[in-house]
């Protein structure tokens, strides 16, 4: 018994000094959802992308989730409105070059012990508010949505940066962290030892978005 402890304490603090995720989170309760009117824009499905990086004791994985569908709206240089729906079986691991344990680390991120993507398929961010913080020619804004992850609706914000560059507009988010946990993201083990694995993986990811969109025709 006492080695199953100091084997707990172990996990916790290595978990805790290899998280190195950055601009912590904390989702809120969910807000209206914007619904300004303005001028459509199409989203690059293919430009566009969300990076995660998940730590772990000892190092860390990081790769891409991707965007199902998007609607977008500006007025003017500000954004009006917004909405992605998340493709949570299109989760990709970029870090591993063994294709097996690839392969592997996937499969165990979309099963019940994470995302659970059986049963909830798809996410969904919606944009509740847009702030500017700056006004020059790249506007950085405060964007706040509603994230909805395993049927679990929460607001978060963070700082983009936008850019237009002729028709086409790009907003590049600030990494930012999210605790995975808020969602009910856990590692769902039933064994003696689920709390114990679950500590060795930082309830933190990392997120940043890049999406590229221009004036529907």
């Amino acid at each position: 018994m006492k080695a199953y402890y100091l084997l707990a304490l172990t996990l916790i603090f290595a978990a805790s000094c290899s998280n190195n995720a950055k601009n912590k989170v904390d989702g809120a309760d969910a807000q209206a959802v914007a619904s300004a009117e303005g001028q459509a824009l199409k989203v690059d499905l293919s430009q566009s992308s969300i990076h995660w990086t998940g730590f772990k004791v000892g190092g860390s994985h990081h790769g891409t989730l991707g965007i199902k569908s998007a609607e977008l709206a500006i007025n003017g240089t500000n954004i009006a409105s917004g909405s992605f729906v998340l493709d949570m079986n299109n989760i990709i691991d970029e870090d591993l070059s063994d294709a097996k344990q690839k392969e592997m680390l996937v499969g165990h991120l979309k099963s019940a012990d994470f995302f659970d993507v059986e049963k909830y398929p798809e996410g969904k961010f919606e944009i509740t508010t847009v702030e500017p913080v700056t006004s020059n020619d790249s506007v950085t804004h405060r964007i706040s949505g509603n994230l909805t992850l395993k049927g679990i609706e929460k607001n978060i914000s963070f700082n983009a940066l936008i850019t237009k560059d002729g028709d086409v507009y790009k907003a590049v988010s600030q990494p930012f962290s999210i605790n995975r946990t808020q969602w009910g993201v856990n590692y769902g083990s039933k064994s003696i030892f689920a709390d114990l694995k679950d500590k060795a993986i930082s309830d933190d990811m990392e997120i940043q978005l890049t999406i590229v969109a221009k004036a529907a025709q």
